[in-house]
């Protein structure tokens, strides 16, 4: 009888790795298809699209069901300005799940809107830790080092961007960016 338990157990635990493997895998291959269609987009159209769908992959990668609701009730928390409850949530919903990049990133905002702008930036780097094509935690970048007067590195992190979404917003501060390079170097 044990040696039947275990059989089932052992059965049961190769089955589960196999399936997590398959799902990160799938997962992986799905996000970096949509990620080459945004870097080649030849339309700021297209282009949203295909950030819509990585955002809604982003947003929905929790190893579980629960993790997924707990992200979206911390992204309700967080749009209707409850700061204190969803950095809360999205602090205990990264514990959870250390490799999942968007809690993170959302900590990162938080921090961001209550001013805590080298915290942020430290948030910053460990989502780009996770997902070093997180455009939204690199455009949060720019934002923290033109706040900081770090001009050329807002300018490098600008770039670097750019080369992963050609068509994102944020690009049209560029000449702004480096006006105020050129004046802080008089």
């Amino acid at each position: 009888m044990f040696y039947k338990l275990f059989s089932i157990n052992k059965v049961f635990t190769i089955f589960m790795v196999i399936f997590v493997n398959f799902s990160h895998n799938a997962y992986s291959s799905e996000i970096d298809i949509l990620f080459l269609k945004l870097k080649q987009s030849t339309s700021p159209t297209l282009a949203m699209d295909y950030e819509g769908k990585i955002w809604n992959l982003w947003l929905n990668n929790g190893s579980t069901k629960s993790s997924n609701s707990q992200m979206h009730k911390g992204l309700e928390l967080l749009h209707n300005g409850k700061l204190d409850q969803a950095l809360s949530l999205f602090k205990n919903l990264s514990k959870k799940e250390p490799v999942w990049a968007e809690p993170i990133n959302k900590i990162a905002t938080i921090k961001f809107l209550q001013g805590d702008y080298i915290g942020s930036r430290n948030d910053i780097k460990s989502t780009l830790k996770l997902e070093p094509r997180h455009f939204g935690a690199i455009s949060g970048l720019v934002q923290i080092n033109i706040i900081l007067k770090e001009y050329k590195q807002a300018l490098k992190n600008l770039d670097y961007v750019l080369k992963i979404h050609p068509f994102i917003s944020i690009k049209k501060l560029k000449p702004y960016i480096q006006n105020l390079l050129k004046k802080s170097s008089i």
